[in-house]
């Protein structure tokens, strides 16, 4: 069974047909046809999702003396726990919602997933001892994967032209980078008398943000198609459903085929070589929550709520980057107007920004650990975040955007891929490098080692801009996606169910 979209319609009424070997035709309506107002409604509702989940991944880090003295925890590897058990929690949570949400739809998905955030965060603040907490903090990572995974796929259903999709994903990518630099400082300046507060505050932001997800709508083509056919209720759409129980059968082995798409998409040099660039930043940037307050607690001897403000610059860098991305979008674009030949390939979209990001990212190692020392003014340090952060959000700007229009509505699966490598590692090398590498090395030796492998991986985007025409030519989801968009008559596309 195909969707197929008809060429020409591109208003909020365009329809999708749901043909089948029966001669029976049923229509609904498609995300890319809404109108601008909604789709703006749908990126405010997921990006501030986004936010909510992302803050809570960094929110006990801000907090740590008051919730080690109430659990009574001592040991230097149990303190990281709170934030490396959510990220084990983000290893199987994209595993699952990514192929759920391209068979049942996102909506559902994001329903779940953030109920299941919503109310362990509750639980988190009831935590009656340690272990308990740590528990109640991997069910809240698990729920808190679907938007980093779910949501370029549904950019992808909602914007089919590259340029406005590119700037749902920067956004995405903003509070992706931002909202675990919020956490800390809600939880060290809230949390101060009783640590339960860092959760009410995290609770307050989710009520807001859910009365927008229960009336976002569905985007999910299939979906939609979908419950146009077991809505029809005239008598050929009663045969169409008999019809399909020989392929529901098929559909179900191919569901449960689907779960392990994230694992098997790994396999493709495109994605894995993204994954490897990114895993390595993105542990260096969560090793920083307990690295800052090693740093400036004990080198500059500052309380945790004043620590947590040191996160300010990085947050300053990720929005100087999103300017660095919108200036090169429109010169991209006008590149494009002007028929240059090397604005035409796909890798000159996005890629360069990955090239600048990686050089940026490595030189605040060597700034923060060549700097943090009681002879320097804590602001020269506290400044080495603004390269820290134009670095990580090109990079995952860059990358993420060259992802999703590669794998198109595979997007979500390619980004779960991603998740799922990356915490991986952090949740393994958070507890077990964060104290010892400061401890033994110092701050400069162990920022220099850090910032010396970031520099052995920034050729990565730039090998992508050499050999990324040749890598999708024989990536095997690509092209798929290419003989899909063949097949479909005239400018249509067509979405398997």
């Amino acid at each position: 069974m195909v969707i197929k979209i008809e060429p020409g319609n591109i208003s909020k009424s365009l329809n999708v047909n749901v043909v089948t070997e029966a001669p029976i035709i049923v229509t609904a309506k498609v995300a890319a046809g809404l109108s601008t107002r909604q789709k703006l409604f749908i990126c405010t509702t997921v990006i501030l999702l986004n936010f909510n989940v992302t803050l809570g991944s960094s929110l006990p880090s801000g907090a740590g003396p008051i919730l080690n003295t109430h659990f009574g925890v001592t040991s230097e590897f149990q303190k990281p726990l709170p934030v490396a058990v959510f990220l084990v929690g983000y290893i199987f949570g994209p595993i699952i919602f990514a192929p759920l949400s391209e068979s049942w739809g996102r909506r559902p998905v994001f329903l779940v997933s953030f109920a299941i955030y919503t109310a362990f965060t509750l639980g988190c603040a009831l935590a009656p001892n340690w272990p308990v907490f740590l528990f109640f903090r991997f069910m809240l990572g698990c729920g808190a994967a679907a938007p980093q995974t779910v949501s370029g796929g549904l950019f992808c259903d909602i914007y089919p032209d590259l340029r406005p999709r590119g700037m749902a994903m920067t956004m995405l990518g903003l509070t992706s980078n931002v909202g675990p630099l919020v956490g800390p400082i809600i939880s060290g300046f809230t949390s101060t008398r009783a640590w339960q507060w860092q959760f009410w505050c995290a609770l307050i932001l989710a009520a807001i943000n859910w009365p927008m997800l229960l009336i976002m709508p569905e985007t999910f083509a299939p979906a939609l198609g979908a419950r146009a056919i077991k809505n029809s209720s005239n008598e050929r759409s009663r045969r169409l459903t008999a019809c399909a129980k020989p392929v529901a059968s098929r559909s179900l082995r191919e569901w449960t085929g689907n779960l392990g798409r994230p694992v098997y998409i790994l396999s493709e040099p495109l994605v894995f070589f993204t994954d490897l660039f990114i895993l390595y930043q993105y542990v260096i940037y969560f090793l920083y929550f307990g690295a800052y307050p090693v740093i400036f607690r004990g080198t500059y001897s500052m309380s945790d709520g004043v620590s947590a403000l040191m996160f300010i610059p990085t947050g300053i860098g990720a929005i100087f980057a999103i300017f660095i991305f919108v200036a090169w979008d429109r010169f991209h674009s006008k590149s494009m107007e002007k028929e240059k030949l090397w604005a035409r390939r796909e890798e000159y979209r996005r890629l360069p920004l990955a090239c600048l990001g990686g050089p940026l990212f490595a030189l605040s190692q060597f700034w923060l650990g060549w700097t943090a020392r009681p002879s320097i003014h804590w602001v020269i340090p506290a400044l080495s975040g603004i390269p820290l952060g134009i670095g990580i959000d090109l990079t995952f700007l860059a990358l993420y955007n060259y992802l999703t229009d590669a794998y198109d509505i595979y997007s979500a699966s390619a980004l779960a891929s991603s998740v799922f490598t990356r915490n991986i590692l952090a949740a393994i090398l958070l507890p077990l490098t964060t104290y010892p590498l400061y401890d033994n090395l110092g701050t400069d030796w162990a920022c220099t080692l850090l910032g010396c492998l970031c520099l052995a991986l920034t050729p990565i985007p730039f090998a992508f801009i050499r050999w990324g025409p040749a890598m999708r030519r024989r990536s095997s989801f690509c092209q798929k996606l290419a003989r899909m968009k063949e097949d479909a008559p005239g400018d249509g596309s067509v979405i398997p169910l």
